[in-house]
């Protein structure tokens, strides 16, 4: 799919690709990276989410270069640069075509993501953060008072806080403690509980939030969820790697 991109890249515009398809484009562009991410840095001394996707999008416009892709990868995409406090989302996806691309008959320009992806360890987090990849947390300030913090990475896209003019998103997953089948059973257990609402959230769950598995592998994973917003809803791929005492090349 990619090399039928190519010539199209040149030119500077994208040709011959459907909405869909583009954003497919992306995720298995991305799919096949994260076997090289992990052949590099399983088991590495860098256990910080900001550290490690840091290293992925090296990798990331690395081989987007090499292999000529009609999109790069910007670390820490500001959803509004007019703000200074603007969220940030991990990584965004930007066109190369000085026209953009067209995502479900909305323009995106060559300088705004048209496909956002936020990263979150799966890992030992503490009591406070152990549903980080779902849900914020309550922290309390100086004066005593509790304050809910939205940085959960679903919560987030479901917010809007993330992704709010997007129709498609990701979450990398990286896998540092058990494998992605635990994981998998595990947060599908808490989007059930969020449905009864047993946990605090500042969004409705239902079960279309639930993850939907595409595939497991050895290193990696795939899964999809239908995550509805206040007047829409967001199709997010969940992407995840292993990275804990676990080297080989996906079968």
């Amino acid at each position: 799919m990619l090399v039928d991109t190519r010539q199209s890249v040149k030119s500077g515009v994208i040709k011959g690709l459907k909405p869909d398809t583009s954003v497919l484009c992306v995720v298995n562009f991305v799919e096949r990276q994260l076997i090289i991410f992990a052949d590099k840095y399983s088991d590495s001394k860098i256990k910080n989410e900001k550290g490690l996707t840091q290293k992925l999008v090296m990798i990331l416009n690395h081989n987007v270069s090499k292999e000529e892709c009609p999109f790069w990868f910007d670390k820490e995409y500001m959803e509004n640069p007019e703000r200074g406090d603007s969220p940030q989302v991990d990584i965004g996806t930007i066109s190369k075509a000085e026209e953009g691309i067209v995502i479900e008959s909305k323009t995106y320009t060559n300088n705004e993501s048209f496909f956002s992806m936020e990263a979150k360890r799966l890992d030992k987090l503490g009591a406070k953060r152990s549903k980080e990849y779902l849900l914020g947390r309550f922290e309390t300030k100086k004066d005593g008072k509790k304050k809910y913090v939205s940085c959960g990475g679903v919560e987030r896209f479901k917010q809007g806080i993330h992704g709010r003019n997007l129709k498609y998103g990701a979450i990398i997953g990286y896998v540092q403690e058990h494998d992605s089948l635990h994981w998998y059973d595990l947060i599908n257990s808490w989007v059930n509980d969020l449905i009864k609402k047993k946990f605090h959230s500042l969004v409705n769950w239902t079960k279309k939030d639930q993850l939907k598995k595409t595939y497991i592998k050895p290193v990696t994973a795939k899964f999809v969820s239908v995550n509805s917003r206040q007047n829409d809803s967001i199709t997010l791929f969940h992407l995840w790697v292993r990275l804990n005492s676990f080297k080989t090349h996906d079968k």
